[in-house]
């Protein structure tokens, strides 16, 4: 139970960062986004196929899709300089969190 809320809200946030790095409207910081996407679907790629195979589908699904609203939201409500401090904090907070959950046992 406490891997699927570490591992979770890990996905969420790594989905995020995607979706509001896509939405980001502006040449030059779109560029910015460059690691913390390459880093978030990597990782979230792993994690989403330990978590589907851990906890199931549906959960992971759920919170696959539950970065995308915030990240919509978000990039119609700042500009992008705020948003592009927010994909940043959204991140470093996945990343701290993927350390957390890389940290459970594996289960057999």
């Amino acid at each position: 139970m406490t891997e699927a809320l570490v591992y979770l809200p890990t996905l969420a946030l790594f989905s995020f960062v995607t979706v509001a790095s896509a939405l980001l409207r502006h040449e030059m910081l779109i560029l910015a986004c460059i690691p913390p996407v390459f880093v978030a679907l990597i990782m979230g790629f792993v994690m989403a196929i330990y978590a589907g195979d851990t906890f199931g589908p549906l959960p992971t699904g759920v919170a696959l899709a539950a970065g995308i609203p915030p990240g919509w939201w978000l990039s119609r409500r700042l500009q992008p300089r705020d948003l592009l401090i927010a994909i940043y904090l959204g991140w470093a907070v996945a990343l701290v969190l993927a350390l957390v959950a890389f940290g459970f046992p594996d289960h057999e």
